[in-house]
C-alpha cells in the first residue's frame, strides 16, 4: 500500500510541474534554465514525498512542556489475517513492469558497450570517435562518439557534428537522458511521464544544435546537415540521435528568434508550485481534521462530560499550568500509566484492514480534582486513529492533583502515542 501511495505521489508531482513547464517554457530559448528545470521536476518528484517541513509549537516552549514517555502500542499477533488483499498484488504487478522497461534501458546501453567493443576507436583533438562499419546515426554516449565509416571522408561535415556531438559529452546530457528513461520505466502508466522525457532529450538536442551553430551564416548549411543525416534510418539506442521524429521540431527552434532576457523571470514562477507540492503532500500526511478544531473551541452540548458534579465554574474555566511546584501523579507512577494505556488502547478494525500506522500526539489536561478533560490532537494520523487515541485518555482513573502554592491547580500534559501492525 505505501509503495502505491508513493508512486502516485511522484505522479501528481510530475503531472503538475510538467504541465506548468510546457505552458511556461517550452518556446523560449534558455535552453541551461530549461535543462534546469527538467531535471528539477525528475528529482523533486521521486525526493518530495520524504520532505518535512517542521511543526510549529506557536504557544508553548519546548522546554516548558511536559511530554510524557512514547507508548507503543504493536498489534502482534492479534492482527486479523485478511483472505486476500489486492495491493500487494497490483504493486508486484506494477514493480515488475517497471522492472522490465528498466531492463529495456539496460540491455540499451549493454548494445552500446558491445558497439564500442566492434568498433575502431580514433582520437581527434579531445574527441573520443568510435567508427562502426554499420550504418548508424551519428550519436554519442558518455565520452564516446559514434560514427559511420562515410562521415570521416567529409571534413566539414565532420567538424560540424563533433561540435553537437561534444556538447552532449562537455555538458554530460547521458545522464539526463538515463535520469529520464528511468522516470518513464518508474512512472510508465503515466503518458506524461513519457512526454517528459521526450522533452528532455529534445532540449538536450537544441543545446547542441545551438552550440554547432557559430554565427547566423551556417544556421542553413546546418539545417541541410541534418536533413541528410536523417535519411539514415538505422538508430543507435539510447544514445541521442538525429532522428526525424525531432528533425522539424529543431530546425523550428534553430530559426526562433532568441527569447528576451526579460522572460527570464517566468522561471521563478514554479517555485511557488515546488513548495505547494510539499505543503498539500505533509497536510494531506498530517492532516488534523478542522472539526476538531472548531470543536474545542465550541464543544457539543451531548459531547460535554460532567465526571464529578462538585466541579465548580471556577475549577472549569481554571487556565491549566504547564509546569507544577508538585506535578499530577499517575496512581502507581507513569510505568502503571503507560502499562494502563496499552491494557485499554483498542486498535480500529478500518486502520487495521487499511494497514494504517504512525504516531499521534495527544494533550490533555489533569485538573485539580485529579480527573482528565479536554483531551486534544496536536498531531493526528486519521480520525480513526485519533478517535482511539481520545477514547483511551478519557478512559483514564482519576490522578492525585498537582499543586501551587499549596492549592490543588489543573495541569497539562503532552502523550505520544505510537500505532504499528507487526
Amino acid at each position: 500500500m505505501a509503495f502505491l501511495l508513493y508512486l502516485l505521489q511522484i505522479n501528481i508531482a510530475l503531472s503538475l510541474l510538467y504541465l506548468c513547464y510546457k505552458v511556461l517554457f517550452s518556446q523560449n530559448t534558455f535552453f541551461g534554465l530549461r535543462r534546469l528545470i527538467l531535471i528539477s521536476i525528475v528529482l523533486f518528484s521521486t525526493t518530495y514525498p520524504w520532505y518535512d517541513i517542521p511543526d510549529i509549537d506557536p504557544i508553548i516552549p519546548a522546554h516548558l512542556q511536559i511530554t510524557l514517555p512514547e507508548v507503543l502500542y504493536s498489534m502482534g499477533e492479534t492482527v486479523p489475517q485478511k483472505a486476500f488483499d489486492i495491493y500487494p498484488l497490483i504493486a508486484y504487478l506494477y514493480g515488475g513492469i517497471c522492472s522490465l522497461f528498466l531492463l529495456r534501458m539496460f540491455l540499451r546501453i549493454a548494445s552500446i558497450i558491445k558497439l564500442r567493443a566492434n568498433g575502431k576507436l580514433r582520437i581527434i583533438g579531445k574527441s573520443h570517435i568510435v567508427v562502426c562499419d554499420e550504418n548508424i546515426q551519428p550519436c554519442s554516449f558518455f565520452r564516446w562518439i559514434f560514427l559511420p565509416h562515410s562521415i570521416l571522408q567529409n571534413k566539414n561535415t565532420l567538424t560540424r557534428i563533433l561540435r553537437h556531438e561534444n556538447t552532449h559529452i562537455r555538458q554530460l546530457h547521458t545522464i539526463d537522458v538515463l535520469l529520464g528513461e528511468s522516470m518513464a520505466a518508474l512512472c510508465w502508466i503515466n503518458p506524461l511521464s513519457w512526454l517528459l522525457l521526450k522533452e528532455i532529450r529534445l532540449n538536450l538536442e537544441y543545446m547542441a544544435d545551438k552550440a554547432a551553430i557559430p554565427d547566423e551564416q551556417e544556421k542553413k548549411t546546418y539545417q541541410y546537415l541534418l536533413l541528410d543525416i536523417s535519411q539514415s534510418n538505422n538508430e543507435l539506442p539510447s544514445a541521442i540521435p538525429f532522428n526525424y521524429s525531432f528533425l522539424k521540431t529543431r530546425i523550428r527552434m534553430i530559426n526562433r528568434k532568441r527569447s528576451q532576457t526579460t522572460s527570464v523571470f517566468k522561471y521563478l514562477l514554479i517555485l511557488p508550485l515546488f513548495l505547494a507540492i510539499v505543503t498539500a503532500n505533509q497536510c494531506c500526511t498530517d492532516q488534523q481534521p478542522l472539526q476538531s478544531e472548531i470543536e474545542k473551541v465550541f464543544p457539543k452540548p451531548s459531547e460535554v462530560q460532567t465526571k464529578d458534579s462538585s466541579t465548580t465554574a471556577s475549577e472549569t474555566s481554571e487556565t491549566p499550568l504547564e509546569v507544577a511546584e508538585i506535578m499530577p501523579e499517575f496512581p502507581g507512577g507513569t510505568e502503571a500509566l503507560l502499562s494502563f494505556i496499552k491494557d485499554n488502547l483498542e486498535y480500529p478494525q478500518k486502520a487495521i484492514d487499511g494497514q494504517t500506522e504512525g504516531r499521534v500526539i495527544i494533550r490533555f489536561v489533569v485538573n485539580s480534582n485529579g480527573e482528565i478533560s479536554d483531551p486534544t490532537i496536536l498531531k493526528g494520523i486519521n480520525k480513526n486513529l485519533d478517535q482511539a487515541a481520545i477514547d483511551v485518555i478519557n478512559k483514564l482513573p482519576r490522578w492525585k492533583p498537582g499543586q501551587q502554592d499549596g492549592q490543588p491547580v489543573s495541569v497539562r500534559f503532552t502523550l505520544p502515542i505510537v500505532f504499528k501492525l507487526t
